[in-house]
């Protein structure tokens, strides 16, 4: 009779561990034995979900509410048989790029302590948290293992870390963290959804895209569900364990700089100007602000105009990329990931599914962007 609560399951992350929990429930000899809990902050109806995900929250005991008050917590964590949660999950971090500071210090540090309190209170089977890979300290072109030193890129990043650090300071608390590599798929708002924006008005407008950044640049990717599959795997192996467990997530395709825009650039058909020594010698010398401002005004317009000629009235989405995005700074921070220590425990049993990125697997984020009205159908 297993019991699963995820705190954050209507976000990008959290729909696809719920998608995931109810196949695996409805495969199993007993469904109605599993019990399968979500909360989160916002109405799922209101979240821009595709019909057949959002039908999945009507088969869940999904509540909603403040992640940060006591009071709905208590709630949250409370069973009617009086037990105790098996395991916990929480992917309430995952926030927008764009904030300040304060507001990450609230939405992704102090949340996570504020759960995992509660989940230690509640003396759960298993608690795994969702942090991020974009942590690692500048080294390079390297690929980084998980004890490798940390130094944040930017406040998004710092709050990141210091969740992690005062998460692991809590008594009884069985933790497991992963940190996923720049992680893509259905519900991707702001990843590799700006590249493909990029790509669908250089396809309009019959122009090459433009691509910045040596090719070579490690810009490691993962699969949003092999991130919700490696959270599972994981959450049952690390059950009752009292040690503190730390995976990184990043498929073995390593992927790169160009291997990523040159998929980007298959799906739209379009042909790539990967920019020449001299002008990424100069790019390197403006400030990172600057050259992500310029690339910004650049695109939003015509994003702009062509949402416009599509009767588009509210698309939610955006080529604008905030300095909290890896690529803002892969220069001096390329995401160099390395992923295999998890599949490295035969006793997990857990592999990747997607090994590396195709423009098969990125089609389905646009497919189903124009199911629901928030992309062109050009």
């Amino acid at each position: 009779m297993p019991s699963f609560l995820i705190c954050g399951c209507a976000n990008f992350y959290g729909r696809a561990l719920v998608k995931l929990l109810c196949r695996e429930r409805d495969q199993a000899a007993d469904p109605s034995s599993w019990e399968i809990r979500g909360i989160d902050k916002v109405l799922p109806a209101l979240a821009s979900f595709p019909p057949d995900v959002l039908e999945l929250y009507s088969k869940i005991d999904y509540r909603m509410g403040n992640q940060q008050s006591d009071e709905f917590l208590d709630k949250a964590f409370a069973r009617d048989d009086g037990t105790t949660w098996d395991y916990v999950f929480n992917f309430a971090a995952e926030y927008k790029f764009g904030q300040s500071k304060q507001v990450y210090e609230q939405f992704v540090h102090q949340v996570s302590v504020k759960i995992a309190t509660h989940a230690a209170k509640a003396k759960v089977g298993s608690f795994v948290h969702l942090s991020s890979a974009h942590i690692f300290k500048a080294s390079g072109n390297t690929k980084h293992k998980e004890d490798s030193a940390l130094e944040p890129p930017n406040i998004l990043a710092e709050s990141y870390i210091q969740a992690e650090n005062d998460l692991k300071k809590i008594p009884g608390l069985p933790l497991a963290i992963l940190r996923p590599a720049l992680c893509y798929g259905p519900g991707d708002r702001q990843n590799v959804v700006p590249m493909l924006i990029m790509a669908q008005i250089s396809k309009v407008e019959g122009e090459k895209m433009d691509v910045l950044w040596d090719k070579a640049l490690r810009v490691n990717t993962v699969h949003v569900d092999d991130v919700a599959m490696a959270a599972l795997k994981v959450a049952q192996w690390h059950k009752g364990k009292a040690d503190t467990i730390v995976f990184n997530l990043s498929d073995p395709g390593d992927t790169t700089n160009s291997q990523l825009a040159k998929c980007v650039g298959k799906l739209f058909d379009i042909e790539l100007s990967f920019q020449n020594a001299a002008i990424n010698f100069i790019v390197k010398r403006l400030r990172t602000a600057e050259l992500t401002e310029e690339v910004n005004q650049s695109f939003l317009g015509p994003w702009m105009e062509l949402l416009a000629k599509n009767n588009i009235a509210n698309s939610q989405l955006s080529p604008y990329l905030d300095q909290e995005h890896p690529y803002c700074t892969l220069e001096k921070y390329p995401l160099g990931v390395d992923g295999s220590l998890i599949t490295s425990i035969p006793e997990i049993g857990f592999k990747y599914s997607y090994e590396t990125v195709t423009p098969e697997a990125i089609r389905p984020t646009v497919d189903e962007f124009k199911s629901i009205g928030l992309w062109p159908k050009v």
